[in-house]
């Protein structure tokens, strides 16, 4: 144990750790000045949301240290398992989930609610890189190459169902992203591409109407400026009033005064161009690039093709959720409901965000044999 110790320490990637950690620390600020005033309604506790993000972290760094002593290796022996996990709990969501604001995506378990959706991406990136890794050769066949996508269909039939159009589309980009790193033939990649692009009237039809009208909002959203555009417009002005340094922190108009709706989890990062500037938002995105660099290197030094998928899956699904939840937040992506890594509010994606970030780690530490 001592030795095993010994070589944890010295073989664990501390850049990527501590900008993981910063990343933690500049949200819980964040998350701070976003619901001081919101949550002192409850008497004498403006730190309501900061004492439960916070005790979320401690819960994923348990998880983190949890991971990091398990060769991943031994994670491929419960891919199957730990996928069929996540289809349970997903058609679970569906039969008794709680629903909040129309949509029906947590379980309850005592007191505790959590996101299986969540879970799922993390089963979708283990089970992914086990059967990727064992069936290279035969992703030659067009048939047996469409197999990842009935099995990572079923997940994302399950989550549209709740509905969570964003979800879904974070399990298309980590199958996209693996079959891409493992070698798939880009005709095949291509031909699905076209498929899916010929069948975008036919998912038009099965959108809710509510994500309907949050891609044709996207596209102007004064044409309800006081109803469904209303969250881009406050969230664009917020961001655009910061200018280079910020209106400082705690004195954002927007946030302070709760113009910007959800401010504290899906428009975080609006508070940060508010209140922080331009300076506070490329100070986030420096330890973004810091976080991505440092897993992209991961998944090229990593002992095998197993590690290689892992690591792919562990830094695509933290880059669509970045990319996207910031352009939402600047108008230039529809609204989809994807939180931003280690900023916006709740325990089951603080969770999942530090389980990817022990999964890389875990890649990291095992690149050579102990």
């Amino acid at each position: 144990m001592k030795e095993k110790l010994g070589k944890l320490t010295e073989n664990l990637d501390y850049t990527l750790l501590l900008a993981v950690v910063f990343l933690c620390f500049y949200g819980i600020l964040v998350l701070y000045s976003s619901t001081r005033i919101s949550s002192s309604s409850i008497p004498a506790d403006p730190f309501l949301y900061v004492k439960r993000q916070s005790l979320w972290i401690v819960w994923g760094f348990i998880f983190l240290i949890i991971i990091i002593f398990i060769d991943y290796h031994k994670l491929e022996r419960y891919s199957q398992l730990i996928y069929f996990v996540a289809i349970i709990l997903l058609v679970m969501v569906i039969i008794s989930g709680r629903s909040t604001y129309g949509a029906r995506r947590w379980l309850s378990i005592g007191p505790f609610d959590f996101q299986p959706s969540e879970f799922a991406k993390i089963a979708l990136i283990i089970f992914l890189a086990d059967f990727l890794s064992k069936n290279k050769l035969k992703l030659d066949n067009f048939f047996y190459f469409l197999l990842p996508f009935a099995y990572t269909g079923i997940l994302i039939f399950l989550v549209f169902k709740q509905p969570d159009l964003g979800t879904s589309l974070v399990y298309l980009v980590i199958l996209i992203m693996m079959l891409f790193v493992v070698g798939a033939k880009i005709k095949y990649l291509m031909t699905v591409f076209l498929i899916a692009l010929s069948s975008v009237p036919v998912l038009w039809f099965c959108l809710k109407e509510y994500q309907k009208r949050r891609l044709i909002l996207f596209l102007n959203p004064n044409l309800d400026p006081l109803g469904g555009g209303y969250n881009i417009i406050q969230s664009k002005i917020a961001i655009g009033s910061g200018s280079f340094l910020g209106k400082g922190l705690f004195n954002g108009l927007q946030s302070q005064l709760n113009f910007l709706p959800a401010q504290h989890t899906d428009f975080i990062f609006s508070v940060v161009g508010e209140e922080l500037g331009f300076v506070g938002a490329i100070l986030l995105l420096g330890l973004y690039v810091i976080v991505l660099w440092r897993g992209i290197k991961i998944a090229l030094e990593a002992r095998d093709l197993l590690g290689t998928l892992l690591a792919t899956g562990a830094v695509s699904f933290l880059f669509f959720h970045i990319v996207v939840n910031i352009g939402m937040a600047m108008g230039i992506l529809p609204a989809t409901g994807l939180p931003l890594p280690f900023l916006s509010y709740g325990g089951s994606f603080m969770i999942s965000n530090l389980v990817v970030i022990g999964i890389l780690l875990n890649v990291e530490l095992h690149k050579v044999r102990w």
